[in-house]
């Protein structure tokens, strides 16, 4: 999964953005307000029964007669879980998806190298989908969101979360019209029906209805939403509508 020079420089100059301290990082570069142990020096309080002896400003002692510690941040780094919707309905989008979530490790692993591009590479399209249990950090989601199951699945991450529901262009105006046969991508289950202006007009607002629902769910659970066409050029996602979102910085 190759990209050019020019916008891997771009993703140099990313970071993943976190709105709230998440527990249980491991060592690396992300700043974090943690006591003790690290680079940076933050500042003084009065010394407490119980504090250890090498973080009392002896110089400050010399000048004062009275005991302080120095407090500092602490580096540490940002644990990430990219998870990509392999379920069938996700085959129209699915190479986008693939290099969205590519473009995304890349971010990633320059706090933390967790996410092999390997991994990204191996996905393919098939079989049940279901998101892991993630017990901290940060969990990114890439799906259509046709499953409402996935709410269910979602409410169970103990994470701070981004969602990024894509579709296909073709979901997002089908180009159909007159008597056609469907079939569902999930169960392969068919149906034949007359699709007209009105047919396409209820089409568009139930999908509205749809999209607006996942938005005001995850917005009330504190997770980023973004919607995105799998048309979209992925440098106009990642540099503009993800860093919009809140989900890159």
């Amino acid at each position: 999964m190759l990209f050019d020079d020019v916008f891997l420089r771009k993703l140099e100059g990313l970071r993943l953005a976190v709105r709230r301290s998440i527990s249980g990082r491991r060592e690396g570069e992300r700043l974090t307000r943690k006591r003790g142990g690290a680079a940076e020096f933050t500042s003084h309080r009065s010394y407490t029964q119980g504090d250890e002896f090498r973080a009392i400003d002896w110089n400050l002692y010399g000048r004062l007669g009275l005991l302080y510690v120095k407090e500092f941040t602490r580096e540490e780094a940002l644990s990430v879980r990219l998870v990509i919707d392999t379920s069938p309905s996700m085959a129209p989008k699915f190479e986008f998806a693939r290099r969205l979530g590519a473009a995304l490790a890349l971010v990633a692993n320059q706090e933390s190298p967790s996410i092999p591009l390997a991994e990204m590479e191996s996905l393919r399209i098939g079989g049940p989908f279901a998101i892991p249990t993630v017990p901290r950090g940060l969990a990114i989601i890439v799906s259509d969101l046709w499953d409402e199951g996935l709410r269910a699945q979602l409410l169970r991450l103990r994470t701070e979360t981004a969602v990024i529901h894509v579709l296909s262009p073709e979901e997002l105006e089908p180009p159909v019209s007159g008597k056609v046969r469907l079939v569902d991508a999930e169960t392969g289950e068919a149906v034949v029906r007359f699709v007209g202006d009105e047919e396409r007009a209820e089409y568009r607002r139930l999908l509205a209805d749809h999209c607006a629902s996942w938005k005001k769910w995850c917005f009330d659970r504190e997770m980023n939403y973004l919607r995105c066409a799998s048309s979209t050029p992925l440098e106009e996602v990642v540099q503009v509508y993800l860093r919009e979102a809140g989900v890159l910085e």
